[in-house]
């Protein structure tokens, strides 16, 4: 075959006529996988979420080597896990990044893949690895757009037990206790320890993480609720505060900072503006507590360490993206329209915003002092 995007194309259509592996293998029917591949392209927090999958796997199958597959915006949340041989990531766009995607892809000749993400995407990847074992994770999409319209569905499964639950089609017992950790490596671990000395964080200082920011405006406390309980952590229990973003949403980070009742240099440090996700998580492992919203950061919180308090506005946990680990979450009970989508929206679609608007300081506050408390 040649080097012409036509070639590519027609070569990836063969490889779609392939017959795509079992979806539920019997456990006496597979042997000990020696290649694995992990299949989670977006978003943030769903990227996060698959590490204890990766524990998993590298106690059932401690020899297999382990490959990951992701956008490289997502990658420092998994790529520096013990078990991982390699992330293999989703660079170019367009029909033909996809086409060098999938054939990365298949050279890898996985015996068993994991498909944590049931996308389109993942799907085409599947049809294109040959007679590899596919396990899909059931989402749950139909009982979460019932709950959704209010159509008496029930919670659904946390996202890691979803996660987790393919594995027993190949008779893996699942633990009843899941440690959920994002590992940073030997770089990032200095890099904390030379930031904490150059903005000189001593080791007795409660640091809290907070963030304000999310994809969707409808996640979003009010940036002057925000102000005021970044005041509060400052004045009444002598915080120091780390703002976390994206560079997006260093402009929001700067305006809530500047409605804070305390002078400038207590208003905590603005990581958005000149830190990346990789020296992001690895700040975020200094922090004693975070406070944020329901996001891919308050989760990538809790798997470097912190406490966490969530946030949920027209989101619910019931939806199953509550935090994996030590947690308190505030939210605005006996709304009717709750939740109003399943990931967010952009605007609030009955005009009162009242899971947001009706979230107080002192709500969050209540929670935040229960876990100074401990500290």
């Amino acid at each position: 075959m040649g080097n012409r995007p036509e070639d590519h194309f027609a070569g990836f259509l063969e490889n779609l006529a392939r017959p795509r592996g079992e979806l539920l293998p019997k456990p006496s029917a597979f042997p000990a996988p020696r290649r694995i591949l992990v299949l989670r392209y977006s978003s943030l927090g769903d990227v996060a979420l698959t590490n204890p999958v990766l524990d998993l796997v590298a106690k059932t199958w401690p020899d297999a080597q382990v490959f990951f597959a992701t956008k490289p915006a997502y990658a420092p949340a998994v790529e520096h896990h013990p078990a991982l041989t390699s992330v293999i990531p989703l660079g170019a766009r367009g029909i033909l990044g996809l086409i060098g995607h999938l054939r990365r892809l298949r050279e890898l000749r996985p015996d068993l893949v994991l498909d944590l993400h049931d996308s389109i995407r993942s799907h085409l990847a599947g049809f294109c690895l040959g007679r590899s074992r596919i396990l899909v994770y059931d989402k749950d999409a139909v009982n979460r757009r019932r709950l959704v319209h209010k159509l008496a569905g029930k919670p659904s499964l946390h996202t890691v037990q979803k996660y987790l639950k393919p594995l027993e089609a190949l008779g893996v017992a699942i633990p009843a206790r899941v440690p959920f950790t994002v590992a940073v490596d030997r770089k990032g671990q200095n890099y904390l320890r030379d930031f904490l000395e150059r903005r000189r964080v001593a080791p007795s200082q409660q640091v809290v993480g907070l963030g304000p920011g999310s994809l969707w405006a409808t996640k979003r406390w009010l940036p002057e609720r925000w102000a005021e309980l970044a005041s509060r952590l400052v004045e009444d229990y002598g915080c120091r505060l780390f703002w976390f973003g994206s560079p997006q949403e260093s402009k929001l980070i700067q305006a809530i900072q500047a409605q804070m009742s305390v002078e400038p240099t207590k208003r905590g440090l603005n990581l958005a503006e000149d830190q990346g996700l990789e020296e992001s998580i690895a700040l975020l492992g200094r922090c004693d507590l975070f406070v944020g919203n329901d996001s891919g950061l308050t989760h990538l919180a809790s798997g470097r360490g912190a406490r966490v308090v969530a946030l949920f506005g027209s989101t619910t946990p019931a939806l199953g993206f509550a935090p994996w680990g030590p947690h308190t979450i505030v939210e605005v009970t006996g709304l009717p329209c709750r939740p109003c989508a399943p990931h967010g929206r952009s605007s609030c679609p009955e005009g009162h915003f009242k899971c947001m608007r009706e979230m107080t300081v002192d709500a969050v506050e209540s929670a935040v002092k229960r876990w100074i408390r401990r500290l």
